[in-house]
């Protein structure tokens, strides 16, 4: 693992773009560190895509220098991981309280007090951290290209089911959605609303957030070095993202009572979590084999 060395040029680019994604508080994929090192010059062409995903494989496979296996986010995979419990009663005994209060999470609902009930949906799936840092207690719906038929089934049933927790209609149901600026990006969205829309029992407003082709103006958005004329999100940069994402929500929510629900939540959290696992350590204390 310690034997890569790669050329000056090459590792002058694997700087660059170590820059970027540590210049982030989420993993990001291949794609995106890609379109960072196009704005910096560093490739120019749809064409540079190939070996600028061999050199960041070998970075990461043989660990050169802060690169790493798990250094760029999979887009598509993850483990199924069924195996777990605890070996014996005497495991159980020893560990046990401290498992059982880990699983309590208290949770206060902001939307409860906001005046619209709020969803996100995106296209790009390998942003789905991004969408994860900068929209806290929203429920997400990453797309990931023209989402499946069960996806959008769920997709209205999860709507009308939150929607009935709240004072309706009263309280107006919102999809925001974040998606590439080209002619599929267009087409995934108004597919999946009319069929949602269809599905759904709840009356939904769906609006369109991003990419706009005033952002792409105003943030100079290059374009898709495979499609001339169009633009994706993984384009933007980190602030112009959370710039977008951030403008979408802070004009339709009180994002100050989020964060004052969530930290609520987390002090509760806490509290009980101390109260259970000392129940459950007098309880296993007096537990019998």
């Amino acid at each position: 693992m310690g034997d890569y060395n790669p050329r000056s040029e090459s590792r002058t680019i694997l700087d660059r773009a170590m820059e970027h994604i540590q210049s982030v508080n989420y993993r990001v994929s291949l794609r995106w560190v890609f379109y960072r090192l196009l704005q910096d010059g560093i490739y120019k062409t749809k064409e540079d895509y190939r070996p600028w995903k061999e050199l960041c494989a070998d970075a990461r496979r043989r660990f050169f220098g802060e690169w790493r296996p798990w250094t760029l986010m999979d887009e598509t995979r993850r483990i199924i991981q069924r195996g777990g419990g605890f070996a014996d009663v005497r495991h159980f005994k020893k560990y046990g309280a401290e498992f059982i209060a880990n699983q309590v999470t208290i949770e206060f609902n902001h939307f409860y007090q906001q005046k619209e009930l709020i969803f996100v949906g995106f296209e790009a799936r390998a942003m789905i951290e991004q969408f994860e840092f900068y929209s806290h207690g929203i429920d997400l719906f990453p797309f990931g290209g023209d989402p499946s038929i069960p996806f959008k089934w769920d997709i209205s049933k999860h709507i009308t089911t939150e929607s009935g927790r709240y004072e309706l209609p009263n309280k107006e149901v919102l999809v925001l959605y974040f998606g590439d600026r080209d002619d599929k990006g267009e087409e995934i969205f108004k597919g999946a609303e009319a069929i949602i829309r269809e599905w759904c029992k709840t009356p939904i407003r769906f609006e369109w957030c991003g990419l706009t082709k005033d952002q792409v103006a105003q943030y100079h958005i290059p374009e898709n070095p495979e499609k001339p004329g169009q633009y994706q999100w993984e384009a933007l940069s980190d602030p112009q993202a959370k710039e977008i994402i951030e403008g979408a929500l802070r004009s339709r929510l009180d994002l100050d009572l989020i964060k004052r629900c969530n930290q609520l939540g987390d002090k509760f959290t806490k509290k009980w979590r101390t109260k259970i696992k000392r129940f459950c350590e007098k309880e296993l204390s007096g537990e019998r084999r």
